[in-house]
């Protein structure tokens, strides 16, 4: 006899198989697809990753050894241009101080008379040369000779002179020995005068 007290038990439906073994393979599938996902990422993209690092390295070292050829260059170029210039105003100047050669001697030694005249030194012989430039045809070197005779105090005041002359020179050697005969403290002078000529 049932006891109509006690709950009637509905009977629970069998568990079919697909529901136990569905939930287990997703999840080894997952596993599987997240090993997967990590072995790709091992071996393809972090090597990719690796390799445009180095790319990125040489680009940087070539846009560097660019970079350094450019200031190279510049400063080649600058130094070109500052040779140009200089040789441009070299040869002006050259230009400018040049004398005549058929004239040069001449106007050298009314130069060396006036500043002896002045200093009280006597001007005794003198000779003359002209010495070409190397890799000029146009241009060379006058080189006057001269002997003087006079006191210390008067070569000081002659070489004074000389260094207010109008005329572009340089004194190329200078001796001086006393005259010990003279008594009087003369000495005997040797000059070499140098100056451009043009028109040779």
């Amino acid at each position: 006899m049932t006891n109509s007290s006690e709950p009637s038990r509905t009977p629970k439906p069998p568990v079919s198989w697909y529901h136990r073994v569905a939930p287990r393979r997703v999840l080894l599938a997952l596993g599987l697809l997240a090993l997967f996902d990590l072995g790709f990422y091992a071996f393809v993209v972090r090597p990719a990753t690796q390799e445009e690092l180095e790319r990125t390295a040489r680009n940087a070292q070539l846009a560097m050894q660019v970079e350094a050829t450019r200031q190279t260059t510049e400063r080649m170029q600058e130094a070109a241009r500052r040779i140009e210039n200089a040789e441009v105003d070299g040869q002006a100047l050259v230009e400018e101080i040049a004398l005549p050669r058929r004239s040069a001697f001449s106007a050298l030694l009314l130069e060396l008379e006036a500043a002896a005249e002045v200093a009280r030194i006597e001007i005794r012989e003198s000779s003359f040369s002209v010495e070409p430039i190397e890799g000029s045809e146009d241009y060379g070197v006058l080189a006057v000779t001269a002997n003087f005779r006079g006191r210390y105090d008067s070569l000081v005041q002659f070489l004074y002179q000389l260094d207010r002359s109008r005329l572009f020179f340089v004194i190329g050697s200078l001796g001086a020995t006393p005259r010990d005969e003279s008594g009087v403290g003369e000495l005997q002078i040797n000059m070499r005068f140098d100056t451009f000529v043009r028109g040779l």
